[in-house]
This record gives C-alpha cells, sequence and structure tokens, in this order.
C-alpha cells in the first residue's frame, strides 16, 4: 500500500473547543484568586529559612501566572477582531490542537509550581502558616477538579502535581500535626479526582447527546430539503397534469364539434353540399382524434411506469421496412419518396418499442416534409449501429432544438392543427429512448431537414453486407374481389369497416361471433384475410376465434388483423405474442390498407 501523507495538525474537537474557551475565560478571575494565595503564602513564610528559594519561586510564579494571562486576554482580543478579519465568511477561529496541547502544557507547568513550593518551605512555618499553604493548595487541587474536566488526564497529573508534593513533605516532616494535614488533603485529593471524573463523564455524554442532536438536526435539515424538493416536483408534476388534461380536453372537443356540424350539414341539405369535400372533412377529424387518442395513451403508460422492455433478436432492415409500410400512402400523396437504406443487420431490443420510436419519428417527418424524401439509413460499428431517420422539411431552428422533446411543445405549428398532432409523439420518443437505453439526438437547420439518431446494440454474429438504397414497395391503393371475412360484434364499427372494405373493392363477409363467422366458412367463402375484433361478445376472445377459423380454413398462416379499442390490455400484448397483426381503435385506413397490401403481397409469392 502506498504510505499516507501525514495530515496537518489538526483542529480541536468540539468538547475541547469549549473547555479551552471556558479556561481562557475564567483565566483572569483564577490568575487573581492564585496570585493572592501566593502572595499570601509567600508572606507568610518570608521569615523561615526559605529565604532566597522563596524567591525565586515567587518570582517564577508570577512569570509565569502573567505570560498566561498575556496568552489568554490575547486569545480573547483575536476572538473579538476575527469578524473584521480576511476570514471565509462563516468559518470560526478555531484553535489547532497545538494551541491547545500548548495551553493544557503551560496549566501542567503551572501546577507543577505550585507543587514545588512545599519543597521550597521544608522548613514548617507557623500552624497558621502551615495551615494557609494546606488550604491554598488544596484549594488549587479543587479549582483544576473544576476548571479541567474536559481533559481527564490533564485534571489527573493536575493534582497529582500540586497535592503529592505536599503530602510527600508533609510525611517527611513526621509532624503530628501535619501527620492529620496528610490524611486530610489525601482525602480532599481522591474528592477532587472523583468529582473531575464524574464531570469528565457528565461532559462526554453532553457531548454525545450535542453532536447526535446536532446529526438529526442536520438529517432533519435534509430530509426537509427532499421533502421541499419533493412537493416542488408535485407541484410541477401536478401543473403539467392541468396542462396534459386541458390540452388533451380542447384538442378532443374541437373535432368532435366539428364532426357533429359536419353530420349535420350531410343531414339538412344533401343535394346543396360537396358530399366528398364533407366526407373528407370528417376523416381529418377522425384522424385528429386517433392521433391524440393515441398521444395520450401512450405517454400515460410510459408515466406510470408499467412499460417492461421485452429483449429480442431480429432484423433491423425488416422492422424499418415494416414500419415505413403504413406510412407509404400519405408519403405518395405528399410526392414523397421513401428510401430504406439499411443492411441487413442484427440487433438487440425490444421489438415492440423501437417499432414505436422509429414510427413516430417516420410520421413526424412526413409530417413537416413537403418535398423531396424520407430516408432511413445505419452506419454500423463495431458493437453497435446508429441509426438515422433523415427528412427534407422545414428544419428546425436552434432556438427551438433544446424543447422539441417536451411535452405539447410544436414546431411550426402555432395553429395547434391537430393534423400535426398534440405534441406528444418526441416526448414519448424521448421516454423510450430513455428506457431502452437508445441515446436519441437531433440534428437539424431551418429549411435544410433535420436528421434523428438512435444508437442500437448489435447482436452476436450479425453482419452489415454493402446495401443501395432503394425505394419502398408502394402500397396497393384498391383490392378487386380480395376476400376478406370481418368479426365484430359492434353494429356501427362493422358497418363502417364492411363498406370501407367494399368501396376499395373487397370482397367482404362479416359475423358477431366465432360461430357465425366459421358458418360462414363451411357454406364456402374462402377468405383471403381476417379482420377480428378482440373482445367479442359474452367474453369471448377474437384471438381465438382466429385460431379456430385458420383451422376451419386449413391455413395456419392466413393473415389476421386484431383490432380492439383497449389500449395496452394484457391480451393485445397475448395477441402480438402470437405473432398476430393488432391495431387499437380507431384504426386508420392508411394502416388497414398497408395490412392487407402486405397480406395479399405475401399470399400473392410462390409457396416453398
Amino acid at each position: 500500500m502506498p504510505a499516507r501523507s501525514k495530515p496537518p495538525v489538526a483542529e480541536a474537537t468540539a468538547l475541547e473547543i469549549e473547555q479551552i474557551e471556558h479556561l481562557i475565560r475564567t483565566t483572569p478571575v483564577a490568575w487573581l484568586l492564585s496570585m493572592l494565595g501566593a502572595l499570601i503564602c509567600y508572606v507568610q513564610f518570608m521569615e523561615t529559612q526559605a529565604g532566597n528559594s522563596l524567591d525565586r519561586w515567587f518570582g517564577a510564579f508570577c512569570a509565569v501566572s502573567l505570560a498566561r494571562l498575556v496568552a489568554a486576554l490575547f486569545h480573547v482580543f483575536a476572538r473579538l477582531v476575527a469578524p473584521l478579519a480576511l476570514l471565509p465568511r462563516g468559518r470560526p477561529m478555531s484553535p489547532s490542537r497545538a494551541w491547545v496541547r500548548g495551553w493544557l502544557a503551560s496549566t501542567l507547568v503551572h501546577a507543577a509550581q505550585w507543587g514545588m513550593l512545599p519543597f521550597v518551605l521544608l522548613s514548617p512555618g507557623t500552624a497558621q502558616a502551615e495551615s494557609i499553604l494546606h488550604m491554598t493548595l488544596v484549594a488549587i487541587a479543587m479549582g483544576g477538579s473544576v476548571r479541567l474536566p474536559g481533559f481527564p488526564r490533564i485534571l489527573v497529573a493536575h493534582v497529582l502535581l500540586v497535592l503529592a508534593p505536599l503530602i510527600l513533605r508533609d510525611l517527611l516532616l513526621a509532624d503530628t500535626y501535619l501527620a492529620l494535614m496528610v490524611l486530610l488533603v489525601f482525602l480532599i485529593g481522591v474528592y477532587a479526582l472523583a468529582s473531575g471524573r464524574n464531570q469528565s463523564r457528565v461532559l462526554r455524554e453532553l457531548q454525545t447527546q450535542r453532536e447526535r442532536n446536532e446529526e438529526l438536526i442536520t438529517e432533519l435539515q435534509h430530509e426537509n430539503q427532499r421533502s421541499e424538493a419533493a412537493r416542488h416536483a408535485a407541484e410541477q408534476a401536478s401543473a403539467a397534469r392541468t396542462r396534459f388534461f386541458a390540452a388533451a380536453n380542447h384538442d378532443l372537443r374541437q373535432p368532435l364539434h366539428a364532426m357533429g356540424l359536419l353530420s349535420q350539414t350531410l343531414i339538412d341539405r344533401p343535394k346543396e353540399v360537396d358530399v366528398d369535400e364533407v366526407a373528407r372533412h370528417i376523416g381529418e377529424c377522425v384522424d385528429g382524434m386517433a392521433l391524440v387518442i393515441d398521444d395520450l395513451l401512450e405517454i400515460t403508460r410510459l408515466d406510470v411506469g408499467n412499460l417492461a422492455p421485452q429483449w429480442s433478436v431480429f432484423s433491423l432492415q425488416e422492422l424499418v421496412r415494416e414500419c415505413s409500410r403504413p406510412y407509404e400512402p400519405l408519403a405518395r400523396v405528399k410526392g414523397l419518396q421513401m428510401v430504406n437504406d439499411v443492411p441487413a443487420l442484427v440487433v438487440r431490443t425490444d421489438r415492440a418499442l423501437l417499432s414505436r420510436v422509429l414510427s413516430n419519428l417516420l410520421f413526424n417527418a412526413i409530417r413537416y416534409t413537403t418535398q423531396g424524401h424520407v430516408r432511413v439509413h445505419a452506419v454500423a460499428g463495431e458493437h453497435s449501429v446508429q441509426v438515422r431517420v433523415e427528412d427534407t422539411g422545414i428544419g428546425i431552428a436552434s432556438g427551438d432544438l433544446p424543447r422539441i422533446f417536451d411535452e405539447f411543445y410544436q414546431v411550426g405549428n402555432p395553429a395547434r392543427d391537430r393534423r400535426l398532432g398534440l405534441g406528444l409523439g418526441l416526448a414519448t420518443v424521448q421516454r423510450l429512448s430513455d428506457l431502452l437505453g437508445l441515446g436519441v439526438s437531433v440534428e437539424s437547420e431551418l429549411g435544410r431537414g433535420s436528421t434523428f439518431s438512435l444508437i442500437l446494440p448489435l447482436a452476436a454474429g450479425s453482419t452489415a453486407p454493402n446495401a443501395t438504397p432503394h425505394p419502398l414497395p408502394v402500397a396497393e391503393t384498391s383490392f378487386p374481389s380480395r376476400r376478406v371475412l370481418v368479426v365484430e360484434d359492434d353494429a356501427d364499427s362493422r358497418a363502417a369497416l364492411v363498406g370501407l372494405l367494399r368501396s376499395w373493392g373487397c370482397d367482404v363477409q362479416s359475423a358477431t361471433n366465432a360461430p357465425s363467422s366459421l358458418q360462414i366458412v363451411r357454406d364456402g367463402f374462402r377468405a383471403e384475410a381476417l379482420v377480428v375484433d378482440l373482445r367479442l361478445a359474452d367474453g369471448a376472445s377474437g384471438i381465438d376465434a382466429v385460431h379456430e377459423l385458420r383451422q376451419a380454413l386449413d391455413d395456419e398462416m392466413l393473415p389476421a388483423l386484431i383490432v380492439t379499442g383497449d389500449a395496452g390490455s394484457d391480451q393485445l400484448e397475448s395477441a402480438r405474442d402470437f405473432g398476430l397483426a393488432a391495431m387499437v381503435k380507431p384504426v386508420r385506413p392508411v394502416r388497414l390498407r398497408a395490412f392487407l397490401a402486405h397480406a395479399f403481397a405475401q399470399a400473392s409469392l410462390p409457396q416453398a
């Protein structure tokens, strides 16, 4: 182990500082009493044989006493002027341990001087003089027990230095009177030591309790700070939740209001109204509401923390194609080219959550791009791959970049057009990125488009062959004579879905439950795709209905779409676990069209 450097002289402990301050504060009074006692002893014994020895002792005693008095006064003066000195604010001028030891050493020197006095006065004096000498030294020893309890070892040394020489001197003189004085001095010395020890223990206990109280106070202050921080966070969360529901309330009521007016327009004046135009507006209202509901459900699930990543290994290229497919019609309508420039890489993350991230980024890119392209490309490293979603859209000003992942913040939508979302899409991307460790980032320049980047871990054995950009296949717009079986127990939803599919040229049959749908199949309807509600009447499961229909048609790979109004339900996750496509109501026609296009395209491929 490396040798530790010797620390500098540490500051004195709190107990030592307190006791030193007590000693210094009482020094003037103690000095006065000590000098008075020394003077009385000097006067009483000045006529004895001690002579010059007593004079030298008295002179040395006065010198040491005066030095201690000056030192004490200097320390008091220094503390008085300390606030005016250039010291760090709030830092007390505490004496160092070396200074404390120096002061205590001078105390022992002073005690030793008192102890030398009996040997200076080896010749006994009068009874009065001897009584005064013994009383003075006993008083000095008792004073030490009062002033030195914070320093137990110093207290013992002080009492012994003062009284032991006196006891020894009295025993050497072998006088009956002095023998009685020896017994009295010894008992007083024992009492002084016992009293000092008790006081020392009490002081240590008080100091320990004080430190505990200070720790409790500090902990209470920290707890108050944590509580204040939690309260502030709760207030911010409450304010955000209030804004959240206010915005949601506004953005849900607006399309409902418009839909009510538009539907009434169709009822009141069917001949004077452009039905196609009104229908288009109604469709826009529905799409706007669907966006709001999807965003609300997504952000709520993330906030309550009930999303746990399900790690798996899969093809990144295939996932990008699946995420892009539903948005191809929208891109085509806007004249945009969608490019998949992702090599055949294998990554490890949560497939469903990554799909949501890419879908949100793709939808955003198409939403804010009026010409050019939307491109997804990847750059593989040694252990990870950077996925970039790039567009040639309106771009983002540098001042807006720090806020684009905030809830309800939208660039280029000052009028709060619902078709441009509620401002939760990128907030959802940020939360999912944090959950999966994707490290989402953005580069953008106003008028030159934006690029969102993600970092994904490569799976072991993944390869990155050279790939060239190629446009994604365009989804079909109609499906003449393609057979679709719809299983839906809600009459309105069933009628609307059947009508939409027939408008696309499909040959559609519908049923309200699994038994009636099986009867349709037995009657000879060979469905090429299934659209089944997740929750059917009487608690039946759409998943079970799909399995029964596949068995009845003897086609375990028959394309099937599960639709439901229960976003985030366990059954919905179960459907995805079984490999079934699933969509949450309201299902957007563009996504339904993409599903059917993919399903019929797969059915047209030659079977192995």
